[in-house]
């Protein structure tokens, strides 16, 4: 397979993108980013240009940069709401994503989707690893979890329709940060738990999530991957490790007051599928990851929770340079001007 010239990075105004795009620039001579927001932090050998994936424009982007790679990693997991705009951004913009890619002028030959863990969801009759088959097998009941369902079938259908085009579905693990919904409710002195539970977990360091990515990018593999750290961590080690104290609220077969409970007492709104794995736990089984990229993750789920107690995970960002960005339609039109004057893409970023 030839390796990717032209990328596209979605999503990448998080961290997460930020890091990819950054280990990316290095391995591929053309990267682009597109995302709604600014970027965290700067990166020269990236262009970037406002574009919004849940707009059908997105396609006209992947066309006319004629990318042959894209990395779709506008997908919201973590959100403080789940709500219609969450849908949105991964349903109808993953659709069109790969709306644009099916184009026939479209050059697309290799596309990466962010899924999560959290397809799963958590129920207390699942087994004790989850192997990705298990994807879809079983009723998930919070709306990320039928949110990932779905962007991933559109993946899948994708995928059968365009049999030269490879497509990997990346099912990171659940990461713990100050950024995120579990790594804030680690971090409270008195941590709210469902009584008589102590669920096992499993955690995905930023870097491994960073570098499952890349390596999806520049490889040939196809299909679901689970992405996390080996081993588990029980809820009370988790806690006992932030140096907090459980807080045993109402049992959980009053499932509703319970997580009501829980989130009036962290203070903070804790997303149905997070709530469900804080009582019955969730984890999943790598091996198909360790085996076709011959690769694991340096940090287990251990030493996830070890480096977040130690400050590790959380690096200062400086903030971004004044922004080489362009809105969609003038970006677009800029570069066909450019190209009709014989000038590429460093002419057009030095006359900036």
């Amino acid at each position: 397979m030839t390796p990717p010239q032209r990328v596209l990075v979605t999503g990448v105004s998080n961290p997460l993108g930020s890091e990819v795009a950054r280990r990316l620039s290095t391995q591929v001579p053309y990267l682009f980013g597109c995302d709604v927001n600014d970027p965290v932090s700067a990166l020269e050998d990236m262009d970037f240009v406002h574009a919004d994936t849940r707009q059908s424009v997105i396609g006209k982007l992947v066309r006319q940069l004629r990318i042959d790679t894209v990395v779709h990693l506008a997908v919201v997991v973590d959100a403080p709401r789940e709500d219609r705009a969450a849908h949105e951004t991964n349903v109808i913009g993953t659709m069109n994503v790969l709306t644009g890619c099916t184009a026939p002028s479209s050059r697309v030959r290799r596309v990466v989707v962010k899924s999560s863990q959290a397809i799963y969801g958590a129920r207390p009759e699942y087994p004790s690893l989850l192997v990705e088959d298990a994807a879809g097998s079983s009723r998930v009941d919070s709306p990320v979890s039928r949110d990932l369902v779905e962007l991933e079938q559109l993946a899948h259908d994708f995928a059968l329709r365009n049999p030269s085009c490879r497509v990997a579905r990346m099912r990171l693990g659940f990461r713990v940060t100050r950024a995120t919904t579990i790594g804030r409710y680690l971090s409270l002195p008195l941590v709210p738990t469902f009584a008589g539970f102590d669920p096992r977990l499993q955690f995905l360091h930023d870097e491994d999530a960073a570098e499952a990515i890349a390596r999806a990018t520049l490889g040939e593999h196809e299909g679901a991957f689970n992405v996390a750290g080996e081993g588990v961590v029980l809820l009370s080690q988790a806690i006992a490790i932030m140096g907090g104290k459980p807080l045993p609220v109402l049992p959980p077969y009053v499932p509703m007051a319970s997580r009501a409970a829980v989130r009036w007492l962290a203070g903070a709104r804790i997303p149905d599928h997070v709530a469900s794995i804080l009582m019955h736990g969730s984890v999943v089984d790598c091996a198909r990851l360790h085996a076709e990229f011959g690769w694991k993750p340096p940090f287990s789920s251990r030493a996830v929770m070890d480096a977040f107690a130690r400050g590790l995970t959380e690096e200062l960002i400086e903030a971004p340079s004044p922004p080489q960005e362009y809105e969609l339609q003038v970006y677009l039109q800029r570069r066909r001007r450019e190209r009709r004057n014989g000038r590429g893409t460093a002419a057009l970023t030095a006359s900036q």
